[in-house]
């Protein structure tokens, strides 16, 4: 058992010491070599765990998407809440996320800058992740017309699309702001209000 213990212990360091270092410089400009050093391993003990740098952010973004999505898809698997209480646990899970696992927000944010880019395998796990989260949405606003919690003139595809704009762009504002613990909640009460108050053009 031993041995197991310490490869987990030594790929959880090498992995908190990458998720930062991307988080801040970006995947490119984060090397192998600095990753190594922020461990206190040395390039070849990263080599050893991982194999290559395409491999641990590979495994990153997996471990990125289960505390983001896949936590979240196992909470609502769970619930028999309406639509729209389903969407409000969406935004406070969303949130919670953050405010435990900034670098999460960092990664995500640098590699969708550079994301067209990259390689291929690492472009198509973070479209998978999206897809999920996609998937997840247009459940629960589908639901939410089908119930008569929204109007049967929603238009699914196009609302999905929003919310996800607007998640995306609450993460870079709240990440620019330096995860200000007053931004933070105030962008949660905004989508909250634009839901249930929304703006009406006259």
């Amino acid at each position: 058992m031993k041995p197991t213990n310490n490869r987990e212990q030594s790929t959880a360091k090498i992995k908190a010491a990458a998720l930062k270092l991307i988080a801040t410089k970006g995947y490119a400009n984060a090397s192998l070599e600095e990753i190594a050093n922020t461990a206190g391993f040395t390039k070849g003990a990263v080599y050893y765990h991982f194999k290559s740098k395409k491999r641990l952010i590979l495994e990153i973004l997996h471990d990125i998407e289960f505390r983001s999505v896949e936590l979240l898809l196992q909470e609502l698997a769970l619930t028999h809440e309406s639509a729209k209480d389903k969407f409000f646990r969406f935004v406070s899970f969303q949130a919670k996320w953050a405010a435990k696992h900034p670098d999460d927000i960092g990664v995500l944010i640098m590699m969708s800058i550079s994301c067209a880019h990259l390689d291929p395998d690492v472009h198509q796990k973070i479209e998978t992740s999206y897809g999920k989260l996609t998937r997840m949405l247009t459940e629960i606003i589908s639901e939410g017309v089908a119930n008569g919690e929204l109007s049967s003139g929603t238009n699914v595809e196009n609302t999905v699309t929003s919310l996800i704009a607007i998640r995306d762009g609450n993460m870079l504002l709240w990440y620019r702001s330096g995860l200000s613990q007053e931004v933070g909640p105030q962008l949660i009460k905004s989508i909250r209000d634009a839901l249930l108050h929304p703006v009406i053009f006259r």
